[in-house]
């Protein structure tokens, strides 16, 4: 992604105050991103903060991403391929396999608690 493109989803994500909403876009970034360039699976694509709270978007694999916000001051390198990296978490799993198709949630760790959202996360990033 280039620096322009990189501050354009900087500001539209800090101007959004939906946490669901923030999330699907950086998804979203991450999804366009990986349709231009490689990306490597399980690791951070993107980082944003504001404050102390902190933004990451990763890709797991064809059609499938992980966001997750966390406050810095609460934990300072999460992981969300562990339960007790997602301790003061919020992640979410994302899912679309067109390009053209809305990314719908196929997870969310406060839904179906830290284990088996790092169980899925995990299997995805891995398989």
């Amino acid at each position: 992604m280039t620096m322009a493109q990189d501050e354009e989803e900087y500001r539209r994500i800090k101007a959004m105050k939906d946490p669901v909403a923030i999330a699907r876009e950086l998804a979203e970034g991450t999804r366009l991103q990986r349709m231009t360039e490689p990306i490597s699976r399980g690791f951070p694509v993107g980082t944003y903060f504001d404050g102390d709270l902190n933004w990451e978007s990763h890709y797991l694999k064809p059609g499938y991403f992980l966001v997750l916000f966390y406050d810095r001051r609460k934990t300072e390198d999460p992981d969300p391929y562990t339960e007790r990296g997602l301790k003061d978490c919020q992640a979410w799993i994302f899912h679309g396999l067109g390009q053209d198709t809305r990314l719908v949630i196929e997870a969310r760790n406060a839904e179906t608690g830290n284990r088996s959202f790092s169980r899925l996360a995990r299997r995805l990033a891995t398989e």
